[in-house]
């Protein structure tokens, strides 16, 4: 299918493809996978890039956190969602460099994208866990261009899934959300990642003890009730029954989550590792 033609079906398939309001703020999560994985070869990411683009064009999310994407897909997407969305500048070659480089390293980017037509970058930080070279997270701060005294923080963070090497990774990230609280103390917060963390795990609560912070799936007013988050690439076999482990987590004083959404269709099963999730939330 062409990219118009994935637009339609994306639209004809979800319901709430348009905000219930047009001041509400979109944020989006997806672990999409690298370019080589079980059941594809090395030759798909190409067109699960296209699959992903017109998923995002068709949500049109304000901001957008990815997990795992390859050094290969990363200018490829840039490309294809250039006519709306940015990611930061931040150079891609500082990474790719860095001294833990390799297949996991360079296999796992977490990049953001930011809606160019709406927000304007104002700074940014990529930082890699000093355990691994392979997980970390990236944030940036936004100005509305409508609306210049307001401004937004969106982070994006892939930790590792083994518990003592996790619990290093959100010890990192809580100093960075400690610093960036205590810095803009009225900016809303989005924080989007594929976490390898339930919300009722220790290191969930450790995270975001004290910081009035909570995960939209918990609190949206309107949720889609499925729980599913993980499937082999290229089936629609879910375990429905495992509580999520991507979450967009939010400033609970400066926002209220209006709705929640976990997705999935053939498409987006062939093209992600995991569900694509968004909440839409209106500021307070």
């Amino acid at each position: 299918m062409t990219k118009q033609e994935l637009c339609k079906f994306f639209e004809e398939t979800h319901k709430n493809v348009k905000k219930a309001d047009e001041s509400y703020i979109r944020i989006m999560t997806s672990n999409i996978r690298h370019s080589r994985c079980d059941k594809q070869s090395a030759e798909t990411w190409e067109e699960r890039a296209e699959i992903q683009a017109a998923m995002v064009l068709t949500f049109l999310p304000d901001f957008l956190g990815l997990q795992e994407v390859s050094y290969q897909q990363t200018p490829k997407l840039c490309a294809l969602l250039s006519d709306v969305y940015a990611t930061p500048n931040t150079p891609l070659g500082d990474f790719i460099n860095y001294p833990y480089h390799g297949v996991d390293y360079i296999q796992n980017h977490i990049p953001i994208f930011y809606n160019k037509l709406k927000y304007e970058e104002l700074e940014s930080r990529y930082h890699l866990f000093s355990m691994s070279g392979l997980h970390g997270y990236q944030w940036a701060r936004y100005r509305s261009k409508e609306n210049p005294e307001q401004c937004f923080i969106h982070i994006n963070m892939h930790p590792h899934s083994a518990d003592d090497q996790a619990t290093i990774c959100f010890r990192e990230v809580r100093r960075e959300l400690e610093h960036l609280r205590r810095l803009y103390p009225h900016t809303p917060i989005f924080f989007s990642g594929d976490y390898n963390m339930q919300y009722f795990r220790d290191d969930f609560k450790y995270l975001f003890d004290g910081m009035a912070m909570e995960t939209g799936m918990l609190i949206a007013e309107q949720s889609d009730g499925i729980e599913c988050w993980s499937h082999a690439p290229g089936s629609m076999d879910c375990p429905k029954a495992m509580t999520a482990i991507d979450h967009i987590t939010v400033t609970t004083e400066h926002v209220d989550v209006k709705l929640h959404r976990i997705l999935l269709d053939e498409y987006l099963a062939f093209s992600s590792d995991h569900c694509p999730m968004f909440i839409d939330v209106k500021l307070k």
